[in-house]
């Protein structure tokens, strides 16, 4: 049985996206970003994501965003419905991993991770292989002994009639423009997934068959194989920036509800215009905190903005008017 290094985890994401881009890029933005919209809940012991604020981050990142990832910027204008139900989030584990350290009990869990995957998708192989990535990963933190038996069991028990009442409302369509054949395809993906953990050699799933394959002793081949394997073997974190070890031990507080849901909660949004400020200038915003603008540029590709945070530079761009 592998044991899993929680506190690995997520200094591991920003590891394995330095290594694979020379840079952080949008995957260790995107996990940062979710961390921050983390919020402790009030009636219960866990935390959830703020998604007012979590909203304000994706509109404020795709002006700073690292690299090149489409499919994801797409994702966050107004999808027509065809491509809302075909859409795969294949950097969902940089939101995944997040909820799942911060919580403890899975039905939360569960229920966070459900929410995030439809707000950018309703692709069904993506909801249930991620979904059950995300079982396996809490399974691992709970050191549990029988991953494969748990897995079946929770897709055996996994209800296409209380998922559509509980969570049609997730859906960023009309309810009315749910494909006619959701619910028999819904049936398909549970038979898939339960063959494959029965056995039977499938391509379908290969993020989660990558990370059977890393239970099984083999070496991994996917970012989140990668993440899981080398936070199971120790690898070394010196690559990491201190910022970003920072944010991993404050998720591990959030874990341990050790913060005040009052000392996160933004109570007034103040999100002035970057571009509206000069070299020099410092400012407020109420995502960024107090920032000041080291370098501001006008060219004919469009316009760019340095600007300085306590948490590090962001450079922020835009396209000619």
């Amino acid at each position: 049985m592998i044991v899993l290094d929680l506190e690995g985890l997520v200094p591991n994401i920003f590891n394995e996206d330095i290594k694979t881009n020379n840079r952080n890029t949008y995957i260790s933005q995107m996990t940062v970003l979710t961390i921050k919209s983390l919020l402790p809940m009030k009636d219960e012991v866990g935390n959830q994501i703020d998604y007012k604020r979590f909203k304000e981050e994706l509109k404020l990142w795709k002006g700073y965003c690292v690299g090149e990832n489409i499919s994801l910027l797409c994702a966050l204008d107004t999808l027509n419905n065809k491509e809302y139900f075909t859409y795969f989030d294949e950097t969902f584990y940089t939101r995944l991993l997040p909820i799942v350290i911060s919580n403890n009990d899975f039905k939360i869990i569960e229920e966070e991770l459900i929410k995030n995957i439809l707000y950018f998708s309703g692709n069904l192989p993506n909801l249930f292989e991620w979904l059950v990535i995300g079982l396996i990963v809490y399974l691992l933190i709970n050191k549990d002994k029988d991953i494969i038996g748990n897995l079946k069991e929770y897709i055996i028990n996994f209800s296409q009639i209380e998922f559509i009442d509980q969570y049609k409302g997730c859906f960023p369509i009309e309810a009315d423009a749910i494909p006619n054949d959701f619910k028999i395809s819904f049936e398909k993906e549970r038979i898939s997934l339960l063959s494959i953990l029965n056995g039977i050699h499938s391509s379908k799933y290969p993020y989660l068959n990558d990370l059977l394959a890393v239970l099984d002793g083999k070496e991994p081949s996917t970012s989140i194989g990668k993440i899981i394997y080398n936070s199971c073997n120790y690898v070394g974190l010196d690559s990491v920036d201190m910022f970003y070890m920072s944010m991993s031990k404050y998720l591990l507080k959030l874990r341990k509800g050790r913060i005040d849901i009052e000392d996160l909660k933004i109570r007034e949004y103040i999100l002035p215009d970057i571009f509206s400020f000069n070299e020099g200038d410092v400012f407020f915003h109420s995502l960024l905190n107090h920032s000041k603008v080291l370098k501001k540029e006008v060219k004919a590709s469009g316009l760019t903005s340095l600007i300085t945070t306590k948490s590090g530079n962001y450079l922020f761009k835009r396209d000619p008017s």
